[in-house]
Order: C-alpha cells, then sequence, then structure tokens
C-alpha cells in the first residue's frame, strides 16, 4: 500500500481524470440486421449462420435514457457511446449499392443521447466507427482502394451535422472523440476471427493494404475535423483512435508510433529505422510479460506468430499513411492514447493450450498484465494524456440461465481493486493517466460470443428486457465501482486505504459506505 501514501489523490479530482462506462451500437442498440431494421457489415454474418443475431440487444437505441441516468447515479463522469453509420445512412436491403441519403431522424435521435449526456454532467466520447460499416458498402469495403474516401467524408460530416444540432439545441459540439475503436482489431476481425476458417488463408493476404487504408483514413479524418472547429470557433477537440492489446508490435503500437512520427520530427526517410526501435523496446516489455505468463508450449507458438505478422506487416508499405501524414499541414495526428487492455496474448493459460483461443470469461486477468501494458503504451511519450479506454471482466450466463462463476474464481470487486491499485501504481511511476472507462454498464451483445459474455456492472434479462440492480452473479458491481471512485476523489488517503482493503460487504454491514 505504500504507493497510495506517496501519490496525491487530488489526481483524481473530477475536473482533471474522468471515470466513466462504455457501449457499442451494434452491441447495445438493438434492431440492425433486423428484416425492417438498417443492415450493416456484420448482417452478412448474421445472414451466413455462422454469426450469432444480434437481435434486439439491450434496447439501447429506444432505452437510452434508463443507461444515462444509471450511469449519472453512480457519479461518473464520462459516457462512451458510438455512432452507427448503418443507421444514419440506412437501407434496409443487405446488398451493396449506392450511398443513400442521410436520415434525418437518426441524426436527431443520436444528437438527443449526445445532449442528454452532457445535461447528466458527463462527458460524451463519441466512436465514430466501432467495426461495423453499412451494408451497401459490401462486406469487405476495407480492401477496395478507395476504402477511405467514403470513410473520411462520413465521419466529418457526421460529426459536423451532429455538433450543429447539439449547439442549437443549447449544447456544446463534441469534445472527445474515437475514430476508430480497436482500429487494430479491424483487419483481425474482418480478414481473420469473423471470416471462416477455409478463406482465413487468402484473407490474411489483405492485412496490410486494411492496415492502410484504415491509418490513412484516421490522419485524414484527425485533420478534417480539427479544419471543421477552426472554422466554426468551436473548441479544439480530442481526436484519436483506441488500440486493443495485442502481442506483436505489428497489431498493436505500431498504429500508434506511426500517428506520432511527425509529432516526434521523425523524418519519412528515418521512419523505418526508428520503427524498427521501437519494435525492439515493444518486444522486451512483452517478451518478458509472455515468459511470465506462458507455458513454454504457448511461448514457441507465440514465437511463430510473432514471425507471422513481422513478415505480414511492413510500415513503410503503407504508403497512403505515410502520404496523408508527411503531406499534411498538421504534424500531430492523435490527441490522446486510449488503450483496451484484455487478454493480449491470445491463448487459454489454464489448460495450457496453444492452439485454443479463450472465451471471454477464461481471458486472463492479473494485475501483471495490466501494469506492463499501460508502460509498454507509455514508453517513449513525451506530452500525450493516456485514457484507460476500456477493459472489464466477464461471466458466462446464457439468456434465460443462472450466471456461471469464472473459472478462476476472480469476482468483480476483486478485479476492480487490482486493476485499480496497478493504475494507481503506474500515475505514481509518471504515466500521465487521465481517465478510465469499464466495459460495459450493462450486460450486451458480444460480437461473434453473442450474449452469453455478460461483462456489464449491471445484469441484463433479455427475456424481460429489464436492467437489474446487480451483475448476473447478484455482486452489486455498479455500486462497489462508484464506492472505489469516491473514495478515490475523495483525496482522504485513510479513506482510500480503508475502501481498498476492506469488502465493500463489509463497508456497507458496518455502516462505512
Amino acid at each position: 500500500m505504500k504507493l497510495f501514501l506517496d501519490l496525491d489523490f487530488s489526481h483524481f479530482g473530477r475536473d482533471r481524470f474522468f471515470f466513466g462506462v462504455a457501449n457499442a451500437p451494434y452491441l447495445a442498440e438493438g434492431g440492425l440486421n433486423t428484416p425492417d431494421g438498417p443492415k450493416n457489415s456484420y448482417g452478412f454474418l448474421e445472414q451466413s449462420g455462422d454469426f450469432p443475431v444480434s437481435g434486439e440487444g439491450t434496447r439501447y437505441w429506444t432505452d437510452y435514457q434508463a443507461h444515462i441516468d444509471l450511469a449519472q447515479s453512480l457519479g461518473l463522469t464520462a459516457f462512451r457511446t458510438g455512432i452507427e453509420w448503418a443507421r444514419v445512412q440506412p437501407t434496409r436491403d443487405l446488398a451493396a449499392g449506392p450511398a443513400p441519403a442521410w436520415d434525418e431522424d437518426a441524426l436527431d435521435r443520436y444528437a438527443d443521447i449526445i445532449l442528454q449526456v452532457q445535461r447528466a454532467g458527463m462527458e460524451p466520447i463519441i466512436t465514430l466507427h466501432h467495426f461495423t460499416h453499412p451494408a451497401w458498402l459490401g462486406p469487405i469495403f476495407w480492401t477496395d482502394e478507395n476504402a477511405p474516401d467514403p470513410m473520411v467524408e462520413y465521419e466529418v460530416s457526421v460529426v459536423e451535422k451532429l455538433s450543429s444540432r447539439l449547439v442549437a439545441l443549447g449544447g456544446e459540439p463534441i469534445g472527445h472523440m474515437i475514430t476508430f475503436n480497436e482500429l487494430n482489431l479491424i483487419p483481425l476481425l474482418y480478414f481473420g476471427a469473423h471470416v471462416p476458417v477455409k478463406d482465413r488463408e487468402e484473407s490474411f493476404k489483405n492485412y496490410p493494404i486494411v492496415y492502410d487504408n484504415i491509418l490513412s483514413a484516421h490522419m485524414r479524418v484527425y485533420d478534417g475535423i480539427k479544419d471543421l472547429y477552426e472554422d466554426r470557433g468551436w473548441a479544439n477537440p480530442l481526436v484519436g483512435f483506441g488500440t486493443a492489446t495485442q502481442s506483436p508490435y505489428e497489431f498493436d503500437r505500431l498504429m500508434l508510433d506511426i500517428a506520432r512520427l511527425r509529432s516526434w520530427s521523425v523524418k519519412r526517410e528515418d521512419a523505418e529505422s526508428f520503427l524498427a526501435q521501437k519494435k525492439r523496446d515493444w518486444d522486451t516489455q512483452l517478451g518478458g510479460l509472455a515468459r511470465r505468463q506462458l507455458t513454454d508450449e504457448q511461448l514457441d507458438y507465440r514465437e511463430g506468430f510473432l514471425s507471422w505478422a513481422s513478415a505480414s506487416v511492413q510500415p513503410m508499405a503503407f504508403t497512403k499513411t505515410l502520404d496523408a501524414i508527411y503531406g499534411s499541414s498538421r504534424a500531430e495526428k492523435i490527441d490522446y492514447i486510449s488503450a483496451n487492455v484484455y487478454e493480449p496474448f491470445g491463448v487459454e493459460r489454464s489448460r495450457g493450450d496453444s492452439d485454443r483461443s479463450p472465451k471471454w470469461w477464461e481471458f486472463a486477468v492479473d494485475g501483471d498484465i495490466y501494469r506492463t501494458m499501460i508502460h509498454a503504451y507509455n514508453d517513449g511519450n513525451t506530452d500525450l494524456p493516456i485514457f484507460m479506454g476500456e477493459n472489464s471482466i466477464a461471466y458466462k450466463q446464457v439468456p434465460g440461465e443462472a450466471a456461471e462463476p469464472r473459472p478462476d474464481g476472480w469476482s468483480r470487486e476483486r478485479y476492480l481493486k487490482t486493476y485499480f491499485m496497478e493504475m494507481i501504481r503506474c500515475i505514481a511511476e509518471g504515466v500521465p493517466i487521465k481517465g478510465y472507462l469499464y466495459w460495459s454498464l450493462v450486460d450486451d451483445f458480444e460480437w461473434n460470443a453473442g450474449f452469453p459474455p455478460r461483462l456489464g456492472l449491471y445484469n441484463y434479462d433479455y427475456e424481460t428486457h429489464a436492467i437489474g440492480s446487480t451483475d448476473g452473479l447478484g455482486e452489486p458491481a455498479g455500486d462497489i465501482y462508484a464506492w472505489l471512485i469516491d473514495a478515490l476523489r475523495s483525496g482522504d488517503k485513510a479513506r482510500v486505504r480503508e475502501a481498498f482493503v476492506n469488502s465493500y460487504a463489509y463497508a456497507q454491514r458496518t455502516g462505512r459506505v
């Protein structure tokens, strides 16, 4: 507990550090890819029969006020939500075609969602792209030579349309944007995990093309949004992208380092050697973590994966991205580092398997993972704040059935305390962490895993569509989150020690909550 005594807890003041929650449109809204609903790229997967059907989700599209009110009741100061492109430019056909007209009613609804977050005293963090794109762009749109163009047009336009509405309604323009959530995962999902195994070898060839398209789109969107806000006289917004923890440098921090080349005054001709050094630094940190976490068999498997990643992704071949960076009038291309820390190695630890991906409720949770990843992202960072963009712990609960405890026995209280303590330790060691988001407030649909993974602070009943008062195992996870936040914000070191040493149940019994 010594680091608690070393830290100035004013760091966690409401105006200096945000605590919040996060969700995603496709996973929470419901009504997408239904017979009469807007169709997005995951509709092709749902139709194939190889992918779960999202259906009504948690009805966030219609019930968003209940979610916002619940987040506000916890004393949160940030709420991350997103815009579903397929909703604001919708078609009802699951087929490629021309760009349709904007849906003004959908834009009005999104503006109201953001406005209600603002009125609840929380900062809206708006994800402009969270893995999905409209079906009218086709299922593998990202391999197209001109893919960045419609993406840039959409993201800058939707920010302009929503921020203009917000101002007209007496609110503020969007002040914090994520151009791509987990940008580094998009190629891995569309051309790896979410395609049939028989098609993956051919899909792997698309990785470099897709990475270049996505990265170059971000660089251009960044410039477009900054120009828009300057032209309108709006306050300078925060613009960046989220990164999900992956073991290979090429599938993780490379994206952040490329975005900062000019901020670091790296000339284009020197970029290759500079990035090679960054890769060596990353490999040193992640290699140490791997040796502490993995079996010998898993380490051998990881080495093969690292070799394949290094051969598959050559950053100097990202010509669109480098042109967008070095041809821009702006040196900066990201305003923050947003790290989503989950399982970085993609292997199931307890069984010692090297060829089996873990289920959500089998993801390794360990303070060593969290702290090492935070320092790996911050290594060499000179001026950017770091946001813990999302992380969480999952249980298994099939809709209509009881929740199952995790195989490793971890609870959400233990998880939150462990990860917060590691975060505090990193702050005491000089890492400029300025915010934390838990995924998610309420259980939701989770991509190819569907409904059984339960990550919410609050349980969701998919039969009655009611939000519970606890998580699926009966733990008052939302109350615990609020309790820990309140202790940190108090600045009282004795109170912080009390909250992190004693259980929430004990605090309730003794009247200390």
